[in-house]
């Protein structure tokens, strides 16, 4: 018996500049060292799993990973039982303002990629400062996760950075809220670099503008940046202003 599997309506019109694509890839090489370290990451294979079974990883106590279901012995595993949970039918349309689904989504559905050009820090600078000066639109987003190591005192950073500025595909038009729908979650499935993946946060009803907060799980608020662009979420719960992801 066939699966049911939910797919998004990814019919409509794309700038001309943008190449539509699937899932992320590497950023035209730039021939530095830190594109020579994304490149051999980009292109390794994942080895190390936990123990837990398909149905999810266990408690904190028992999975290797801390009961992190990103690392899960199966990412795709995550993904599939997350889009089973719909029928095989369009669940969103788009414009080049917002996505809004067709139908009704049930909490913890998988919804689509956020796919783009995976850059190095570097470069992910040099595209933020070059779209502030032209005042373009910036989709970058970057991806920070935090595991401890053995020192107890300090945790081991990785940066993941997306942008669908040029190659990209329907996650580039879902918008920005300080009380979202949706949420942001690494997924890895056979490779170091995570896919960033926007899943239903709660209940969504049919017609609903698909959000998630640019913020990720970093909700607080320290200091207004001079040059943060105006939140027009409309929120209860709005802070007034965009949040802005530091590049260490």
């Amino acid at each position: 018996m066939a699966q049911s599997r939910m797919v998004v309506n990814d019919d409509y019109e794309h700038p001309d500049h943008l190449e539509y694509i699937l899932e992320s890839v590497l950023m035209p090489s730039d021939e530095s060292l830190d594109f020579n370290l994304l490149r051999n990451d980009y292109n390794s294979v994942l080895l190390h799993k936990c123990q837990c079974d398909k149905g999810g990883c266990a408690n904190n106590e028992r999975c290797s990973h801390g009961g992190a279901y990103e690392y899960c012995p199966d990412g795709k595993e995550l993904i599939q039982r997350q889009t089973n949970k719909t029928g095989n039918i369009p669940i969103v349309e788009c414009n080049s303002f917002c996505v809004r689904t067709k139908v009704s989504i049930p909490c913890g559905a998988f919804i689509c990629e956020y796919a783009g050009e995976i850059l190095t820090i570097s470069e992910a600078k040099r595209r933020i400062v070059t779209n502030k000066k032209l005042g373009s639109m910036n989709y970058v987003l970057i991806l920070n996760e935090y595991t401890k190591t053995d020192d107890c005192y300090e945790d081991k950073r990785q940066v993941t950075i997306i942008d669908p500025s040029r190659r990209g595909n329907i996650g580039r038009y879902i918008n920005h809220s300080c009380d979202p729908n949706c949420h942001i979650t690494a997924v890895r499935i056979d490779c170091p670099i995570p896919k960033i993946c926007v899943f239903a946060a709660r209940s969504i009803l049919a017609q609903e503008e698909l959000c998630f907060h640019y913020g990720g799980e970093d909700r607080y608020v320290e200091d207004q940046a001079s040059d943060s662009k105006a939140c027009l979420c409309s929120a209860d719960s709005c802070a007034g202003f965009m949040p802005n992801s530091k590049i260490i």
